[in-house]
């Protein structure tokens, strides 16, 4: 729990930031808005924007007037970001596959045809359900128990308590117990399982995050502890041997880092930084990573690409929330406050180039939608009937990744050296870490 010290830094901090009206722009709220869609679309916590407004509730009122966190283009509300001057395309095919409130983060599988949900149908038994992504079943069929699934399918956590958990490996079904703490937890494409652990601080971006690295499957595979941040989370892996977190790397930072950290020689480079962090999202092949700034300085808010070998930042033209549509495309709904739906685009991150592919004629809740392995489809949470609904992206604009520029490249803003030091050993967490977690000798095979 934050100390009220916490609460009245963050206060003085958040207010000194909206004293300049280039950090920040009045929004008159519209019929529908909540606190908690119009904070995750600017990439703040309801929190955040309830100390950057001065309120004390969640209660919002048609006709009242926020401050909402100013980023590049960001033009008037009659004139969305980057709105295509002809009529958007309706969703062209959507499917209700779920019961209205049946479930939530909804995951696919990896042949595309298929998402895996946590629900108890009527009748039925908690579990894992899949649901066909032609709608044939509302209520979907009984998978396994409760689990985390890893993207491919192969792995799977059981929790066992809030400490401790059980790995699975499906192809044989081999098990072995992981302290992961109850923590976030990834698994990498060979099959090391990652895991976040948290400290206690009287502030947020304090707060201690040492994540835990071994392999399951390997008898008397060692346990790896990598070097503590504080205020950040663990957000996956970038490849087999590499993690992504974010935070502070000391307590004395005051900015945020996205950063690489190498699990076998447990070195750490910073990617880029940001006041305020959100969005953090992988491409499909590594190499990129795309994510939000929010109540920086003024021209270094926005959404960015950054590049996880060279760490060259581009900034994008867009701002919003993006999913990955191949390694080389983004899908984004475009923060539009005020609009009756949302429309969705792809942007070309090598090129800058952006098509609007249709209009939802909905609205995504909770941020809660993903899209499929193929990129051809996608699902959300709708806002209409709270149900999930399987949209098709029109065929013809999913271009295929293009080359690599050899000749031009796209403006870029490159990391100065100071924010983006060479790889090397982070320095001492300032305060004690958890104690590294002990694995049995070997997994064990029913």
């Amino acid at each position: 729990m934050r100390a009220k010290g916490g609460w009245l830094f963050t206060s003085l901090f958040l207010g000194a930031l909206v004293c300049g009206s280039s950090l920040a722009t009045p929004y008159t709220v519209q019929k529908g808005d909540t606190l908690y869609r119009l904070a995750r679309s600017v990439g703040l916590s309801v929190t955040q924007l309830q100390v950057l407004n001065g309120l004390t509730g969640v209660d919002v009122k048609v006709g009242q007037v926020l401050e909402l966190p100013s980023v590049p283009g960001s033009p008037p509300q009659a004139q969305p970001q980057g709105a295509p001057s002809g009529p958007i395309p309706s969703a062209r095919t959507t499917v209700q596959v779920s019961r209205p409130g049946c479930c939530v983060n909804a995951q696919w599988t990896p042949d595309s045809m298929q998402l895996s949900v946590l629900n108890r149908p009527p009748g039925g038994a908690v579990g894992l359900y899949r649901l066909p992504a032609d709608g044939s079943s509302p209520d979907g069929v009984f998978s396994r128990a409760p689990a985390l699934l890893s993207p491919d399918g192969a792995y799977a956590i059981e929790p066992l308590g809030p400490s401790s958990a059980t790995a699975q490996r499906l192809s044989d079904n081999a098990r072995a117990p992981v302290p992961t703490s109850g923590g976030s937890a990834f698994w990498s494409p060979a099959g090391q399982l990652a895991w976040a652990t948290y400290g206690n601080a009287n502030r947020d971006d304090w707060i201690p995050l040492t994540v835990f690295v071994t392999s399951p499957f390997t008898a008397g595979a060692a346990v790896q502890r990598l070097p503590t941040v504080y205020g950040g989370r663990l957000i996956g892996w970038l490849n087999a041997t590499t993690v992504l977190l974010t935070g502070h790397l000391n307590r004395t930072d005051t900015r945020r880092a996205v950063m690489k950290v190498d699990v076998p020689s447990k070195t750490v480079q910073v990617l880029a930084r940001g006041n305020w962090l959100s969005g953090v999202q992988v491409s499909p092949d590594g190499q990129r990573v795309v994510y939000r700034v929010t109540l920086d300085t003024p021209g270094l808010n926005g959404m960015f690409v950054v590049d996880t070998a060279t760490r060259t930042v581009v900034p994008l033209p867009l701002f919003g929330s993006a999913r990955w549509q191949d390694a080389g495309h983004l899908l984004v709904i475009p923060f539009e406050p005020g609009q009756d739906s949302q429309r969705l685009a792809q942007l070309d991150v090598m090129s800058g180039a952006v098509v609007t592919l249709l209009s939802l004629q909905d609205k995504v809740v909770h941020d809660d939608w993903q899209v499929s392995p193929d990129g051809r489809r996608a699902v959300y949470l709708s806002q209409t009937d709270r149900a999930l609904h399987v949209l098709s992206l029109p065929v013809s604009e999913v271009s295929p990744l293009l080359p690599e520029p050899t000749q031009t490249a796209p403006p870029v803003l490159q990391n100065p050296p100071s924010t983006a030091p060479a790889p090397a050993p982070l320095n001492p967490p300032l305060t004690a870490p958890p104690p590294v977690p002990v694995l049995p000798p070997a997994p064990t095979t029913p």
